[in-house]
């Protein structure tokens, strides 16, 4: 049993590494251990001796695109199981995440930490955001793979100490996987990038970009993530959206609104993709919503596709 624990648990590892590979967390240091700061607090349920380390399953760093002069401290953990999720997931997503928080509540106080932070000492970083990323993964393909919904309202014990934390579960892995393969497959003459969402929160600092290879830590929890498209031959904009909401009036519109409003200073070019998009079912309400936006904005170029792999979408190409 020893033995199928450890290759399961380098399974999870080596597929999280992967899908880190792909959103641009590269270069990421992992099995770091950082030294526990409370540690009879921190002590295993079944331990006999107090704590004395935590272990990192990955740790990333890079400055915050979302917010000005800000690095981003990210503390990964990875929970792979070869069954499938629990039909009562609370107690066991309560030990995963107190884990998580307790390392990330020593992580701030950690040597790492220091060092990491000093490397950006002179690049206008003036505060840094420790955040927690828990993937909750299952081998198991045939269960619920959406557990985040299960557990989202649950209440958490409030001595644990912690900014944010984010979980990923199959179903958002899937949504942002299956997003980024069907761009690389179906739009191989662009070169796809992250769209930087523009507020009050990242506009003072010259060194944040609009776009870049790199997922900013806030949309792994998004139902939304935004593209940019830029044509090889002649530098074309593009903006896309992958929604992880099913096709809808209200969802279409939405999305319409959304992606005018970012990107009215650079493209009129848009690319929504769904999970499911049926053109017999769904093409009236896209005609609709097409209609009303172009009374106000007569040189939009809109495209709808699904992003799941189904043979009945080739109806859609």
């Amino acid at each position: 049993m020893g033995e199928l624990s450890r290759k399961i648990g380098e399974k999870g590892e080596k597929l999280v590494c992967e899908f880190l590979s792909i959103i641009g967390w590269e270069d990421f240091q992992d099995d770091e251990s950082i030294f526990c700061h409370s540690p009879t607090n921190h002590k295993r349920p079944s331990a006999k001796k107090d704590r004395t380390t935590h272990g990192i399953d990955a740790f990333f760093s890079s400055r915050s695109q979302l917010q000005d002069f800000t690095l981003e401290n990210i503390i990964i953990s990875v929970k792979y199981t070869q069954s499938a999720y629990p039909a009562n997931p609370s107690t066991k997503f309560k030990e995963h995440l107190k884990d998580l928080a307790e390392t990330v509540e020593c992580f701030m106080k950690s040597d790492l930490r220091a060092q990491n932070n000093d490397d950006y000492e002179m690049s206008g970083i003036n505060g840094a955001n420790d955040t927690g990323v828990l993937f909750w993964l299952s081998n198991h393909k045939e269960s619920e793979q959406d557990i985040v919904s299960k557990v989202c309202n649950i209440n958490l014990d409030k001595s644990l100490s912690f900014s944010a934390i984010h979980v990923v579960d199959n179903s958002r892995a899937a949504f942002i996987y299956n997003s980024i393969s069907y761009i690389r497959n179906n739009f191989n003459e662009y070169d796809y990038y992250f769209h930087y969402a523009f507020s009050s929160s990242n506009y003072k600092d010259p060194d944040i970009e609009k776009y870049g290879n790199i997922l900013p830590v806030e949309y792994l929890t998004s139902n939304i993530i935004p593209f940019r498209l830029i044509n090889k031959s002649n530098q074309k904009v593009s903006f896309c959206l992958t929604s992880r909401e099913d096709f809808s009036e209200e969802t279409i519109n939405r999305l319409l609104y959304l992606a005018s409003d970012v990107s009215q200073d650079f493209t009129g070019e848009f690319i929504f993709l769904f999970p499911e998009y049926d053109v017999l079912e769904h093409e009236p309400i896209l005609r609709k919503a097409k209609r009303l936006k172009n009374d106000k904005r007569k040189s939009l170029n809109i495209i709808v596709k699904s992003y799941s792999n189904d043979f009945r979408n080739l109806i859609n190409e």
